[in-house]
């Protein structure tokens, strides 16, 4: 059909769809209709109608729109709610395990130095030998009141560690024996009550009654093995022999009550 023909002749009115013009691969023309079957496979056109008409390709009805196959980018990405976090690392942060700056220097101002340690023990030990030289001092003095009439008696023999007094001890107050014998005892005590402390805290332990029969056994033992004679013989003499068995019962009760 002749398109100036066709352009000239009145097309009657259809009430179907629109016409649409159509040229074919060899050479014809004519009118497409949509739903209109005819020419091959090969002639069919790609697209009909314009897509401002409404209309689209055999091919494109068939296949699926992108939009329909395709999952939405917001179906495909999960939330951050729902996004798997990271593995939690096994070890504590370094600020779990490390202290703060501000807390090394003093943690290690509190940690006891030798020098401080040992000057505790010496405190400790002055405080528990005062102790026993009160304990000690009391039941020998008592002893010897009961034996021989005077206090002073017990101190006198008490000097006679250090050779004062000659070999056999006064019984009544002498000026220089009778304070010799109370520094004797009082020294003596003192340095006790510094060694037992020392060795509690070597051994780990606390005052006890295990602890203050321990002390007593050592007294015992530093009065008989290690000091002359003479003492031991002056301590029977003016505090008799109970008198001299209470003046040891007396340091392990005070060796067991003694203030930390």
């Amino acid at each position: 059909m002749n398109p100036e023909r066709a352009a000239g002749t009145p097309e009657p009115e259809h009430q179907g769809p629109k016409p649409v013009p159509y040229t074919y691969h060899d050479g014809r023309e004519d009118y497409l209709h949509v739903g209109r079957q005819g020419g091959t496979e090969t002639d069919q056109p790609e697209a009909l109608v314009p897509p401002s008409e409404g209309m689209s390709s055999p091919l494109q009805a068939t296949a699926l729109r992108p939009e329909a196959s395709a999952l939405p980018p917001e179906a495909t990405v999960l939330p951050p709610e729902t996004t798997p976090s990271p593995p939690q690392a096994s070890a504590p942060p370094p600020e779990a395990t490390a202290l703060p700056p501000e807390a090394a220097p003093r943690a290690a101002a509190q940690r006891p130095q030798p020098g401080t340690r040992m000057s505790e023990i010496v405190t400790r030990g002055l405080r528990t030998g005062a102790v026993l030289t009160a304990a000690t001092m009391c039941t020998m003095m008592a002893a010897s009141t009961l034996k021989r009439g005077s206090p002073w008696a017990s101190m006198n023999a008490m000097a006679t560690a250090v050779g004062l007094g000659g070999r056999r001890a006064s019984d009544r107050f002498d000026p220089v024996v009778t304070p010799a014998g109370v520094a004797v005892l009082a020294g003596g005590m003192l340095a006790w009550g510094i060694g037992y402390e020392k060795a509690l805290d070597a051994a780990g332990r606390r005052s006890s009654p295990i602890t203050g029969a321990l002390s007593a056994l050592g007294g015992f033992l530093l009065d008989e093995l290690v000091l002359p004679d003479r003492l031991m013989k002056n301590f029977r003499d003016k505090m008799g022999v109970l008198g001299t068995l209470s003046k040891y019962v007396a340091l392990g009760v005070a060796s067991a009550a003694a203030p930390r």
